[in-house]
């Protein structure tokens, strides 16, 4: 081989080498919450992003835990000038990050998507995430849903069977009757231990159900506190504990001290019915030892269906990302069919796609619960709460900090929350700009 080949071979080389070490991993940095179920599931999803997309590599960090602990850290990084480039985004703070300008208007990339499909999904699962300068649920969308999280009754199976009661329908909603009749006979006191039919009953839903109405339709004001059916719905969720005697008072819980939470009682067997979230189907399946499935939320009257709400989770990307191609393709993988289908697998979550929730994806009939189903019909009619209705939500923890009182009986509802229009409204009006 002559001297000028030999050196051309070399420079060739060269070049494929310095063409290689140009093409390194693109590194985006995506945050998010949960306990040790949640982080093997993502974990192993981002694998097969990775080895789908093998010139993006995520760095995936997990705040334990949910709720404060994890949005007060993302909005110190963001403060710090430290955001990840992709992070979860908890519904009732989209509003606050929204309009503060910090996540990036998804609009154009999701029209031009081959991959997300809105068609396909919850509509009341992505429309949370819009925001058009002014008012939330409308305008450009800012985040792609993770999930859509519907509530349905968890109830002990076992419990059901030793006291002779027959669970609940899957089909069609209890009566407020009927399931007061049921948990009647599922409430005694066993030595020291008092059993419970029922942990608590969600008063949004209560009062959505009942035909009330919490923040106005121009989400100008706070209507609960004016409006009778509104009224009576919180007294009657209150009086589940008070006059029934189905549901401990859970009055501490609500004010935040560190009482046992209605999670807690119907894990550990003292309460038999308990409204929660698909999200907790994993760590149901492996911790609770009792049988258990699912059943609708009751309804106030006979053949109606309750109105309940569902909670999500979106994945926003940060505004100033230096990576916003590689980020956007991050969430439209997760977000997209081929990572809802690894999420929804795990029994994680009711996917945001419908079409994959009607199939053994999400379904698992092998697995608990048995009556997947509930979720799905429950998805349908749900809305999402009321802390994602406005930006600012202080004037819910207002009224949050007063409710107590009907619900330990010092007030009663129709005594106390006309009381509180004019201040929640000023929390609400100060708070907002609803321009004109």
């Amino acid at each position: 081989m002559t001297r000028t080949l030999l050196v051309g071979v070399a420079l060739l080389l060269a070049g494929l080498g310095a063409g290689r070490a140009m093409a390194a991993p693109t590194e985006v940095a995506f945050v998010g919450w949960g306990g040790p179920e949640e982080r093997e599931i993502v974990k192993g999803v981002l694998a097969n992003f990775e080895r789908a997309n093998p010139d993006v590599k995520v760095k995936y960090t997990q705040i334990p835990g949910v709720g404060y602990d994890y949005y007060n850290k993302i909005r110190l990084m963001i403060v710090a000038g430290i955001a990840p480039d992709v992070f979860y985004v908890p519904d009732d703070k989209f509003g606050e990050l929204a309009s503060r300008n910090v996540l990036l208007n998804l609009d154009g990339r999701v029209a031009k998507s081959h991959v997300v499909k809105l068609a396909d999904m919850w509509e009341t699962g992505y429309n949370r995430y819009r925001w058009d300068g002014r008012q939330l649920q409308k305008g450009p969308l800012y985040c792609l849903p993770k999930d859509i999280g519907p509530w349905a009754m968890f109830y002990n199976k076992d419990a059901f069977k030793q006291a002779g009661v027959a669970p609940p329908p899957a089909d069609h909603a209890l009566s407020y009757d009927e399931a007061i009749a049921i948990w009647k006979k599922l409430s005694f006191k066993a030595g020291s231990s008092q059993h419970y039919g029922v942990s608590t009953f969600p008063h949004e839903v209560a009062v959505w159900s009942n035909g009330g109405q919490i923040v106005s339709a121009d989400k100008r004001h706070w209507v609960l506190g004016k409006d009778a059916k509104s009224i009576a719905a919180v007294q009657w969720c209150a009086d589940l504990a008070l006059v029934q005697g189905v549901a401990p008072n859970l009055s501490r819980t609500v004010a935040g001290s560190s009482a046992a939470s209605p999670g807690e009682l119907f894990e550990s067997g003292l309460a038999a019915c308990h409204f929660d979230g698909r999200w907790l189907v994993p760590h149901y399946r492996q911790t609770v030892k009792f049988d258990w499935d699912v059943a609708p939320f009751p309804a106030p009257h006979k053949g109606e269906t309750a109105t309940t709400f569902s909670g999500s989770v979106g994945y926003g990307v940060f505004a100033k990302t230096a990576k916003p191609d590689a980020s956007w393709r991050l969430i439209e993988y997760l977000a997209g069919p081929e990572g809802q289908t690894q999420m929804t697998r795990s029994g994680f979550q009711v996917p945001n796609q419908r079409s994959l929730a009607a199939t053994d994806v999400y379904l698992q009939r092998a697995q608990k619960p048995a009556h997947a189903e509930v979720f799905l019909e429950a998805a349908a009619h749900s809305r999402p709460g009321p802390w994602t209705d406005t930006p600012n939500v202080f004037w819910h923890d207002v009224y949050w900090n007063f409710v107590g009182k009907v619900f330990r009986g010092d007030k009663r509802a129709s005594e106390l929350l006309p009381k509180l229009v004019p201040m929640v409204d000023n929390a609400l009006v100060e708070n907002n700009d609803f321009g004109k």
